[in-house]
């Protein structure tokens, strides 16, 4: 009911939706609607405990991170930012000192990360930093690591699938498509009107009908989406285009969030988030295989959930201030999104609990993966938003999580301090070790 509600409220939306979904957006208002039962039925109460850190874990742990922090931050390794005088050996070298630092690391924190994440994932890695630094020389750094962490979700489903860990023109431009597209949705500061008209304007090209972009980083998006015809040619894989056109018709649906008072209910709300995440994650799905079957498809959409839900964890401020309606910022401060954010853990345990049946090894340890280093990232984010949250809960996250927050702070401070000022855009770095480190921080919620 909630679901077809906040359709309705959204019916002047209509004309800039896409009806060429196809038997796709069907199955995704059927997923919708699933994942929508499991959160109905995922109660707080039922949240896992989790590990809990002793001062002496948390010491260990802050010890090693500092060794792993200063290799990635030494002198000479911040020289060879803005040198490129890197090469490969050296990398490699770099990457082999540092990796039983990161296995102890690994081991101190209980992160199940190891059996997925490896060295393909570093090239991958630096040949996507490469790759979009020739691409366009002048993208800013933030926007570079908002492309990366899509970057990484396909990987991860690369491994998953069985395929090669690799870098592709698809995993490239869909991943680029963030930096260029979601920064113009998110900014409060432009109209509704003209952010319409650049959707309309991608939904067309997205339909395989052309258009004449209206300004410069429109005509990067043309060459994107151009870039992924090349690689997938219509005809022969039309799920590819329905799920673009999926995540198109959820991206016009959040602008709904943007409204005040337009999604008044927390279910409406709930019901455009579990689409807009479960949708990008379904088009990664398609970009990396090309085809996804029943069990893939709903693997991709829950994994989607989640991590759209764990953003709105962690960016309940932002998304106050700038009147971003998500399931946590329209929510009331003063100690009572307890109940919410215990919920996300407990609907996270049974999401994957259900992609584990019948799993193959790489899907459960792609699960183990996911659970553990998710549950660490809603733990942050309750202790950097202590606010919003009652003090039992606050320190509930505290003892579950393997550093001090304090330390984490004062760690992120060091990291900004050691870049160097001019290093503002993509082609101050070198690639190789940009990759590393952006891994290697992101492992630890650092980012």
């Amino acid at each position: 009911m909630a679901y077809n509600r906040a359709s309705d409220a959204m019916s002047d939306l209509t004309p800039f939706l896409s009806d060429q979904a196809g038997p796709l957006g069907a199955r995704v208002e059927g997923l919708v609607r699933g994942h929508l039962r499991i959160w109905e039925l995922s109660v707080s109460d039922a949240a896992p405990a989790g590990r809990r850190y002793t001062r002496r874990d948390k010491r260990l742990a802050e010890e090693e991170l500092s060794r792993l922090v200063s290799g990635l931050s030494s002198e000479s390794v911040r020289t060879a930012f803005l040198d490129r005088t890197l090469n490969a050996p050296q990398l490699e070298a770099l990457g082999a000192g540092l990796k039983p630092s990161f296995k102890r690391l690994l081991e101190l924190t209980g992160l199940p990360l190891e059996a997925v994440y490896d060295a393909r994932f570093i090239d991958a890695t630096r040949r996507f930093i490469r790759t979009a630094r020739d691409f366009d020389p002048d993208l800013g750094l933030a926007s570079a690591y908002q492309a990366l962490r899509n970057v990484w979700i396909m990987n991860s489903l690369q491994f998953d699938l069985g395929l090669p860990v690799e870098p592709t023109e698809a995993t490239f431009a869909y991943s680029m498509v963030y930096p260029y597209l979601d920064n113009l949705l998110d900014d409060a500061g432009a109209g509704e009107s003209g952010k319409l008209e650049v959707l309309a304007r991608l939904r067309r090209w997205l339909e395989g009908t052309d258009a004449a972009a209206a300004a410069p980083r429109e005509e990067k998006l043309r060459s994107l989406v151009r870039l992924i015809e090349g690689r997938f040619p219509r005809p022969s894989f039309p799920g590819v285009y329905q799920s673009l056109l999926a995540i198109y018709n959820a991206q016009v649906k959040s602008l709904l969030q943007q409204r005040q008072g337009s999604a008044s209910s927390a279910d409406e709300i709930l019901a455009i988030s579990l689409e807009k995440g479960g949708t990008s994650v379904l088009a990664d799905g398609y970009l990396v295989a090309g085809a996804l079957g029943p069990r893939d498809e709903e693997f991709c959409f829950g994994f989607g959930t989640f991590l759209q839900l764990a953003d709105d964890l962690q960016d309940i401020a932002e998304d106050a201030r700038c009147g971003h309606r998500t399931l946590f910022s329209a929510g009331p401060a003063g100690g009572r999104l307890d109940a919410t954010a215990l919920r996300l853990e407990a609907y996270l345990a049974t999401v994957l609990d259900r992609a584990r049946g019948g799993a193959t090894p790489a899907r459960d340890a792609l699960c183990d993966a996911i659970g553990g280093g998710l549950t660490l990232m809603f733990r942050e984010s309750v202790g950097k938003e202590k606010r919003y949250f009652r003090r039992g809960m606050v320190r509930r996250a505290r003892h579950g999580f393997p550093v001090r927050f304090s330390y984490l702070r004062k760690l992120r401070r060091r990291l900004k301090d050691r870049l160097p000022d001019k290093c503002e855009k993509l082609a101050d770095l070198d690639p190789g070790l940009a990759a590393l480190m952006a891994l290697s921080t992101r492992a630890f919620s650092l980012d």
